[in-house]
């Protein structure tokens, strides 16, 4: 598929929409108004050039449809967004990502009007951008990020690309290790929010990916916990090694229980390697696939809200063959259902196999008990001559309590998941 840089966008020309693409509109501090309810989209060509829309991206642009068709999306570009954002934005059309966006656009008198855009690109080549409008608390986190990241632009001459990655340290900072992490997040937000003031019910679907994400990021962190007290318990077999090396009576039992203990705590950290997941944090892209669900499913939903609006627009379509714009939207929305779909399988497997595996873990932990019980026989055993090994008994015990906890808890997680799939409603 070929693909624009950022530069080929700006370069693309239309000499028949020259004028309406070459004059300079002076940008004025009013927002352009829509309604929350309301819902638009714009088709391109892979160079970014409009090749379709809907009546309200006409109304709100303020644009008509003349001016609009074959000219390039730069028209509604505002001065207040940072070249960065695009950068990002274009990065992820060109690998093949649907890119979640926030967007400050600028109509033909000069307003300004934010959306939040989903972009996407089409299996035929070019790209469809669906915005609404976004009324989360979020929106004013990101106004205040942009008017920071337009301010060093101008001041350290950044380029698009360095621009971008002080973005993704910018979202990094605010708990968001990628931008894949966090377009998840904001859309999610974005759209329940417009949910609920719209006045629709809550999605089964979207809250039973929302309790597999939630409770995904328990699981995880419960995990990489559990195996950080099995990695600290090494201390506890050398503490008894040292002790056993300066007794007189039952040394060598002692260090036959310690040698025994430090075997079977090295399988335990050998087996949690296959559990304990690390944090997603290897590029612009990568998430969870559980909060990759977030994305798919409100894209999903967002994408058949836009066709059945698209259906009673049938008749204000100037410019735009709607039979084969509503066949392009139906694929868009089929796509997103197959993908949220793949994104649960993917979290359900994950969580069975985790219970397959937690139940062979306590088993290893149980056997690792029986070497503590026996420590603590040995240390009844000898009284006076072993005095502190009953501290390290205790430390054993205070060890294997917390394990039982931790355990527990990943248990309880599996549980959640595993029920929130069988029973979505």
């Amino acid at each position: 598929m070929n693909t624009m840089t950022v530069n080929d966008f700006e370069a693309a020309k239309n000499p028949v929409q020259d004028y309406a693409r070459s004059r300079t509109v002076s940008e004025v501090n009013v927002e352009e108004p829509f309604n929350v309810e309301e819902i638009f989209f714009s088709r391109t060509d892979t160079r970014g050039v409009i090749e379709a829309y809907n009546s309200v991206f006409v109304r709100v642009s303020g644009c008509s449809a003349s001016e609009l068709k074959g000219a390039p999306h730069k028209i509604i570009r505002h001065s207040h967004m940072p070249k960065g954002v695009f950068w990002v934005l274009w990065n992820g059309l060109q690998h093949g990502q649907s890119v979640g966006a926030y967007v400050k656009n600028k109509s033909k008198d000069g307003h300004y009007y934010w959306v939040f855009a989903l972009v996407t690109p089409l299996e035929d080549g070019g790209y469809l951008s669906l915005r609404i409008k976004p009324t989360s608390p979020q929106l004013k986190l990101v106004e205040e990020l942009y008017k920071d990241i337009c301010k060093l632009e101008q001041e350290q001459n950044l380029s698009p690309e360095e621009s971008a990655k002080v973005i993704a340290q910018r979202l990094a900072d605010l708990g968001f290790p990628t931008y894949g992490a966090f377009q998840a997040h904001a859309l999610h937000q974005e759209f329940e929010a417009r949910r609920i003031a719209i006045g629709l019910p809550p999605f089964p679907d979207l809250t039973q990916s929302e309790t597999l994400a939630v409770t995904s990021e328990k699981l995880r962190q419960e995990l990489n916990n559990l195996t950080a007290e099995f990695q600290n318990a090494e201390i506890l077999t050398a503490n008894m090694k040292i002790f056993a090396a300066k007794l007189v009576v039952g040394r060598a039992t002692i260090n036959e229980i310690a040698k025994n203990y430090d075997l079977m705590l090295k399988d335990i950290q050998n087996h949690l390697k296959t559990l304990a997941v690390p944090p997603v944090d290897r590029g612009l892209w990568d998430a969870p696939k559980e909060l990759s669900a977030y994305f798919m499913i409100c894209a999903s939903h967002l994408v058949t809200e836009m066709c059945e609006f698209f259906d009673s627009e049938k008749h204000h379509s100037e410019g735009v063959d709607w039979e084969a714009e509503k066949h392009l939207l139906d694929q868009l929305r089929r796509s997103y259902d197959l993908k949220s779909e793949k994104a649960i399988e993917f979290g359900l497997q994950s969580a069975m196999a985790i219970q397959r595996r937690t139940d062979f873990l306590q088993r290893m932990v149980l056997g690792l008990s029986t070497v503590r019980i026996a420590c603590r026989v040995e240390a009844g055993m000898l009284r006076d001559h072993a005095k502190g090994l009953e501290t390290i008994v205790s430390r054993l015990d205070q060890f294997h309590d917390e394990i039982e906890a931790h355990l527990e808890k990943i248990k309880l997680y599996v549980a959640t998941i595993l029920h929130s799939v069988e029973h979505p409603d």
